[in-house]
């Protein structure tokens, strides 16, 4: 089995494919309503048992 597309891939266009849908997700994130958005620092909340 010969893989040799690997060999032609440009690491440049690849980083900076990433970096874009880094930036369009926050981006998206950023217009989406508040009840929509999601809160990228921090952690989930914890619930407390009931008793």
């Amino acid at each position: 089995m010969k893989i040799t597309w690997v060999k032609k891939l440009n690491i440049k266009f690849l980083l900076g494919l990433g970096l874009f849908c880094v930036f369009a997700a926050i981006v998206n994130n950023l217009r989406a309503p508040e009840d929509k958005s999601v809160e990228w620092i921090g952690g989930q909340e914890v619930l407390e048992k009931p008793e």
